[in-house]
């Protein structure tokens, strides 16, 4: 009986990539590929047929995930098979529930230095969101378990999954969520955007009043949601709140921050308002802060004519200085 013929994983790694990168690999090297013991050729197989969306793979995904799982770490590093294999299968639309209640309660921990480190952080964040879309009854309440994950990444990200559920339930856990805190400020601010992205009209007001607590870590949290947000009735809470305050303090300065951040026409209407009109202090700042938009030479002009309105030459001279305007 003829040796079966035994490739290196470096060789078949390069075989693949050419295949791919020319077009031609077709299903059942790829089927082969998501078999092999070498877990980089397993990622780079799920990710083609991710991002070509080949359908036909999805058992194969979900046999390769399983195959994995149920070995040691040093058998796939950094989930790094496993990771891309829950993405693709995320891309394929797939609605295996079962699958994806294995990839959120799925750790894998490596050891480091003085201890050891969870690297399924974004496998589970992504199978969140594979939950998400499965239209699975009872999503929600297997989602909210994530929410006490001990990983702040992974409570962070389940967020958007949440507000993928249905919308009066989905809103009814992100508002008790933020409510009840966290001790991870990135934690507030993912459950705040998704409120706001889940229904700005109806929750703008709602995070809104957390730009009038005592946290000055809250107060950022709720201004970055609210710029990030993008929608128009977050601006309204920021600049609302600028306007009724008598002196431009250090709470004050974080709502020009979210303002930076969303990046409307209305918003920097009411910057360059600033800038020609407020505070010198606040002006000069503003000059500063808007250079992020390098890019925007319209924004660029306005700003310039903002300044000359001013009749500040030092403030023009500092304009060229730091955002010099192009040809």
């Amino acid at each position: 009986m003829p040796k079966r013929r035994t490739i290196a994983p470096e060789t078949g790694l390069a075989e693949l990539r050419e295949t791919i990168a020319a077009g031609t690999a077709p299903v059942a090297a790829l089927r082969t590929a998501l078999a092999d013991p070498n877990y980089r050729l397993v990622a780079l197989a799920a990710g083609h047929a991710g991002d070509q969306l080949i359908y036909p793979l999805e058992a194969d995904l979900i046999a390769a995930f399983r195959r994995l799982a149920a070995r040691s770490h040093t058998q796939d590093p950094q989930c790094t098979a496993k990771g891309a294999i829950t993405r693709a299968l995320v891309a394929l639309d797939c609605v295996d529930v079962t699958f994806f209640l294995t990839g959120i309660r799925y750790r894998q921990l490596e050891p480091t230095w003085g201890g050891s480190q969870d690297t399924a952080v974004d496998l589970r964040v992504t199978a969140a969101m594979g939950l998400a879309a499965t239209a699975y009854a009872r999503a929600l309440p297997e989602l909210t378990r994530l929410l006490v994950d001990p990983e702040p990444r992974v409570r962070a990200g389940v967020m958007d999954a949440i507000a993928c559920c249905e919308p009066i339930a989905a809103e009814s856990v992100l508002r008790t969520k933020a409510q009840a805190g966290d001790g991870e400020p990135e934690v507030t601010g993912a459950c705040l955007l998704a409120l706001l992205r889940l229904d700005p009209e109806a929750t703008a007001r709602f995070v809104g009043s957390f730009l009038d607590r005592g946290d000055p870590i809250l107060r950022d949290a709720a201004a970055l949601a609210l710029g990030e947000s993008r929608v128009p009735a977050a601006l309204v809470e920021l600049r609302t709140r600028w306007d009724a305050a008598p002196y431009k303090g250090a709470a004050e300065q974080v709502l020009l921050k979210g303002a930076l951040l969303h990046r409307s026409d209305q918003a920097f209407d009411w910057l360059l308002l600033l800038v020609a009109d407020g505070e010198r202090r606040i002006s000069e700042r503003l000059v500063k802060d808007l250079t992020v938009y390098r890019g925007n030479q319209r924004l660029r002009r306005r700003l310039a004519d903002a300044l000359t309105g001013r009749g500040d030459a030092e403030l023009v001279v500092l304009l060229n200085r730091v955002w010099p305007e192009t040809s």
